[in-house]
């Protein structure tokens, strides 16, 4: 209901503003009163669980610049998947969008406005390293996206729960099943799933895939020059299928009815479960003032564990970024903004409210939690980092395999037919996407 009510509400905004423009400079005029402020207006997706930071940035940008006002307007993170498609079409976005780096900013890049001017203005290559640069900013030799936050998925656990089992984090493959096995002889649920929205699931395929294949054949995989009914992808299943047959995973309520925050991360929170696989915004969830968990007294975390010791260690994880849409009402406020979110101070307020790293490299290690300083240290020691799933994948591809890991998870000794109709589908949208390039 929403989403074809957002762009008639961002005309509004627009209206509204140039309206006050126009009779705030005649009333400045007549009574010498201070210039109006110009609205720069953000649409994003931080919200709920994840909306922490987002009030802390645009307060920060309000502070620092008085002469603008950012207003943030923030929509369901499964809705602005789409909406943003929705506002682009209308053709009166907002002046920003927050979204995720990788394959989801490639596919609309042909509507977004260049930031090389910016970039070279701000000097921000001394702000982000050519890698994420690289990685997350750049299409098609040219700068779209400005790096607000950087995630890192591993697993969280209940430090209490792990102390009472005299369990330590796993650092292999048999040392993930043994601990499933002790906690579930305890009447631990190990591993809490929360797979409603289909995303959290991504992360058990990425990291089983990368733990057994090279980073290069998962590349491979999500851009199409590789099938996903190859024999590695099928051997990720079956070991996804070994953990669910030894009741690794809650099945009351099941994976796909369980949300991650209020579901997932609550029952770690109570002790119910052990552990859950999940992106470093649970920092922010776990030690909001909800819960006031402290991080290596309450909870902790502990990368992926080793299967293959001889595939080079990866990091998943997310970027989430600033862009700028073209046609926007307000360009010069909104690359006023973008320059003003890549800066050191920034960075450190969405930081603080959301669990993120800085993806300013200037930022110093010690203005970090303990636990933030050592999430960047497996960053650093990672031989590759690499987006999640659906991120890293066309959109249209990336839906088809969110739909199969879930579906996976309801019938999972169907892997072989999930996995061989995945593989048909995708080719088919992998082709569509080079016919329409």
């Amino acid at each position: 209901m929403k989403r074809p009510l957002l762009p008639a509400f961002l005309v509004t905004v627009a209206a509204s503003c140039s309206m006050l423009l126009v009779g705030c400079e005649g009333g400045r005029e007549k009574s010498g009163a201070p210039a109006p402020k110009t609205a720069v207006t953000l649409l994003h997706y931080f919200t709920g669980s994840l909306s922490g930071g987002i009030a802390e940035l645009a307060d920060e940008f309000n502070t620092k610049n008085p002469q603008y006002e950012l207003k943030t307007v923030s929509l369901d993170h499964e809705a602005f998947k789409t909406s943003i498609y929705d506002t682009l079409k209308s053709g009166n976005p907002p002046d920003l969008y927050s979204y995720w780096a990788g394959a989801r900013t490639a596919s609309i890049v042909d509507q977004l406005e260049p930031l090389d001017d910016i970039w070279q203005q701000a000097a921000m290559d001394e702000r982000f390293s050519p890698s994420l640069t690289k990685a997350a900013s750049e299409y098609g030799g040219k700068k779209y996206l400005i790096p607000i936050t950087q995630h890192y998925v591993a697993f969280f656990y209940n430090k209490k729960v792990f102390a009472a089992h005299q369990i330590t984090p796993p650092a292999t493959w048999d040392d993930l099943l043994a601990t499933c096995t002790t906690l579930k002889k305890s009447g631990v649920t190990p591993i809490a799933l929360g797979a409603r929205d289909k995303w959290p699931a991504q992360f058990w395929f990425d990291l089983l895939l990368l733990r057994t294949a090279p980073a290069e054949f998962r590349h491979a995989l999500v851009t199409g020059s590789a099938r996903f009914d190859d024999p590695r992808v099928l051997a990720t299943f079956a070991r996804w299928k070994t953990l669910i047959d030894k009741g690794c995973f809650n099945s009351s309520p099941h994976p796909n009815d369980l949300a991650w925050d209020s579901g997932a991360n609550e029952m770690v929170f109570r002790g119910e479960a052990a552990m859950t696989l999940m992106g470093t915004w649970t920092i922010g969830q776990f030690e909001n003032p909800e819960h006031k968990w402290r991080a290596g007294e309450d909870y902790d975390f502990f990368p992926f564990p080793v299967i293959d010791r001889d595939i080079p260690v990866a990091a998943l994880g997310v970027i989430d970024g600033l862009i700028m849409p073209k046609r926007g009402a307000n360009p010069a406020g909104a690359k006023a903004a973008l320059v003003h979110m890549a800066q050191i101070d920034a960075q450190k307020a969405f930081s603080r409210g959301s669990g993120a790293l800085a993806p300013n490299i200037q930022v110093e290690n010690s203005f970090y939690s303990d636990i933030q300083q050592r999430v960047r240290d497996e960053i650093a020691r990672s031989a590759s980092v690499t987006f999640n799933f659906d991120l890293a994948t066309p959109p249209s591809v990336a839906t088809l395999g969110l739909d199969a890991f879930s579906e996976f998870l309801a019938f999972p000794a169907s892997y072989p037919q999930i996995v061989r109709s995945l593989a048909e589908d995708a080719e088919v949208r992998f082709k569509s996407i080079d016919t329409h390039r």
